[in-house]
């Protein structure tokens, strides 16, 4: 077993008297060596966390970007029934739909 996967192996958690695995024991670290892979496997998980959230945060300026440009349309077409809707209104009083 090299030092990275010793590290890696220390760094999961441990079942311990109780069965738990939910907490990891801790261990003390002395040799420089194992100190290096314990720190460049916290620096990898970070980078990857790290990619996942830009990638996260991309789709989600896409989306929200799309639902910017839909929301734009919607409301240009809003605008122009509106125009419609009053021109046709006065331009012709009997078509408002009331049979008085």
């Amino acid at each position: 077993m090299t030092n990275a996967e010793k590290a890696q192996a220390a760094d999961k958690p441990q079942a311990g008297a109780d069965g738990a695995a939910g907490k990891p024991q801790t261990r003390t670290v002395s040799h420089p060596r194992e100190v290096a892979a314990l720190v460049l496997t916290q620096i990898d998980q970070v980078n990857a966390k790290k990619d996942e959230l830009t990638i996260a945060i991309k789709a989600l300026t896409d989306l929200t970007k799309q639902l910017a440009t839909s929301y734009a349309n919607q409301m240009l077409a809003i605008e122009q029934l509106t125009r419609r809707v009053n021109a046709l209104e006065s331009g012709k009083p009997g078509v408002t739909g009331s049979s008085t």
